[in-house]
This record gives structure tokens, sequence and C-alpha cells, in this order.
């Protein structure tokens, strides 16, 4: 028997997730989802056609019709959203990657049978290649608990962690593929205006990307020993390195993840 999955938002996130679940096999899903917008319903509708369409105003319907229900909607509309569904979630699997959202808050918002996990998935579920960090709510079997982390695990790495963790998870690995991408956009950038034609150095930079990732999977090399590595004194990568060094880029990446956690911590509710 096919198991009914229900995003409640159609949005990227939502999308990525069906994706990643429809990548590893239709037979075993009944896909629906609730959207907000007809341009996100279209989206949607692009990305996973056999999905079946719900208007948001037919969310209630669209919980009842599901066995698990991801909960896609923007942050602040969430509570919202639960309050409006919550009636209907006895016995469901409540899966929120609503960054911010803690297990008691859903928990408040839902019914007491409902199960409940806290998710937050990166884009590369789409494909298959994610890392969901994730956290359980009170009620889970060990039979359950192992069918919840094999169904994350079919979008990628999924992590089980302590709640308190989540906001630093959350700007590691949530927000992890924006930083690698920023880095590689760069890169390209300089690459196309140095004269090499787009294909060639985005073929380049991503096998070097990717072989670099293998390495470190592949030996028991830490990233700085791979640095140190690549740097010869004097030498090419020294002189790139150098500048990065004398502009301060450790410091500014500090500042950086710094300000994403504390943002990720002012989410928490």
């Amino acid at each position: 028997m096919k198991t009914r999955i229900g995003f409640l938002g159609g949005g990227r996130i939502a999308r990525a997730l069906a994706g990643g679940l429809i990548q590893g096999g239709k037979d075993s899903w009944v896909l629906a989802a609730s959207t907000r917008t007809r341009e996100s319903g279209e989206a949607f509708r692009k990305a996973v056609p056999e999905a079946r369409l719900y208007p948001e105003e037919r969310n209630r319907e669209l919980v009842e019709q599901s066995d698990i229900v991801f909960l896609c909607v923007k942050p602040p509309e969430a509570p919202g959203v639960l309050r409006q569904v919550g009636a209907v979630t006895g016995g469901k699997w409540i899966v929120s990657v609503a960054a911010g959202l803690s297990l008691a808050k859903i928990a408040s918002l839902v019914a007491s049978s409902a199960r409940i996990v806290r998710a937050m998935p990166n884009l590369p579920v789409r494909i298959g290649s994610g890392v969901i960090p994730y956290c359980l709510g009170p009620g889970w079997e060990d039979r359950n608990r192992e069918e919840i982390r094999n169904l994350l695990g079919r979008f990628g790495e999924a992590i089980e962690i302590e709640e308190p963790l989540f906001p630093l998870a959350t700007v590691l690995a949530g927000c992890g593929p924006a930083y690698y991408c920023a880095f590689l956009a760069c890169m390209l950038r300089f690459a196309e205006e140095s004269g090499l034609p787009a294909q060639e150095a985005c073929g380049m930079l991503l096998a070097t990307a990717s072989g670099a990732i293998e390495l470190l999977k592949q030996t028991d090399l830490d990233p700085a020993e791979v640095v140190a590595e690549s740097r010869t004194p004097g030498g090419i990568t020294h002189a790139a390195l150098s500048v990065l060094e004398q502009e301060g880029w450790h410091e500014a990446l500090r500042r950086a993840l710094a300000a994403a956690w504390h943002r990720a911590k002012s989410l928490e509710t």
C-alpha cells in the first residue's frame, strides 16, 4: 500500500523534498500539496506532475488524506496553519521544516496522538544528496523511529540531534550549500572574466570541488592538512591564500556564521 504524503506549502523546499522522494521511485508514494498562490501551485506541478494540488483553504482535507504531513510554510505562517489543521492530525506524522518552530510549540497545536518531527533539510535533498538534522517529539516507538530515520534518509544523510543544537545545525547544514556555492560563483565569474569559456570553467570547478570533498571523505586528512599540503611557500596557492588572509577572510567568515547563528536562535519559539 502506498504511503500518502502531503505538503503544507509548495515552495522550494517542498518541491525539493518531493523531488527527492520521486527520484527514489514513484511507486511508493501518493503525493499532494497545498499552495497559497497559483504560481507556487504551477511550480509544484511542474516539479511533481503526478501530485494532487489543494488550495490553502483546504489544508484540513489534505491532512485528513495524508499519512505523513510535511509542514513547509514560512515560519511566521506555521502556527496559524497548524491551528487550522490541528483537529485532524491525530495519528499522523508531522514533519516540520519551519525554522525556529520548537517541538513544544508544534505539540501545543496538534493532536496529542500525532507524532512530531523537527527537521532542517538543505537544498540538495532534491537529488537525494542532502543533509537533514532532525529530532523527535515524545511518543515514538523504536520501530517508528527507525521508519522515520529511513524516510528522511531517502533525501540524503539523516542525522538525529538534540533540539538545542538546531539553530547551529541550521547555520551549518541548512544554509551550508549557499556558502560553498557563493565561493564557487565568485571563482566562476573570475574564470569567465579571465577568458575561460563558461562550460569549461564550470566543469573544471565542479570537478575540483567534488574531488576535494572525496579526498576528505576517503582519507584521514582534515581540511587544514589539505590546505597545508597544497601550499608551497612562494608558490601559486600561497599567493592566493596570502591575499585572503591579509583581507581577514577567516574572521569575516566567523562573523558571518555568528550572525547566522544569532538570527537562527532569535527565531526559536
